[in-house]
């Protein structure tokens, strides 16, 4: 029969004790490899955390440097108003 595929060829199970080791491996590698993936998800959830905390002080230093500037400007503007005024006083 042309096309056919026949599947005659029996494969030899392994004995049970190669199969108890197989899965013993096989569950050890999948056990630990749980893990790694669980240490990897704290690992990002920690990162997210601290990435976020930087991000508020980040926000709460720009803030506190635009207060400075402010009062920067605020304080320029009073000394040149107080060196304005002496000019106009005969020494």
């Amino acid at each position: 029969m042309d096309g056919e595929i026949l599947l005659e060829e029996e494969t030899e199970p392994g004995s049970p004790s190669e199969d108890q080791g197989f899965f013993a491996s096989l569950e050890e590698k999948v056990t630990l490899l749980l893990l790694k993936y669980r240490e990897g998800r704290k690992a990002r959830e920690d990162l997210v955390v601290a990435l976020k905390h930087e991000k508020e002080r980040a926000d709460r230093l720009e803030r506190k440097l635009e207060l400075l500037s402010e009062d920067r400007d605020k304080v320029k503007t009073r000394i040149d108003q107080l060196l304005h005024r002496l000019k106009g006083f005969d020494l």
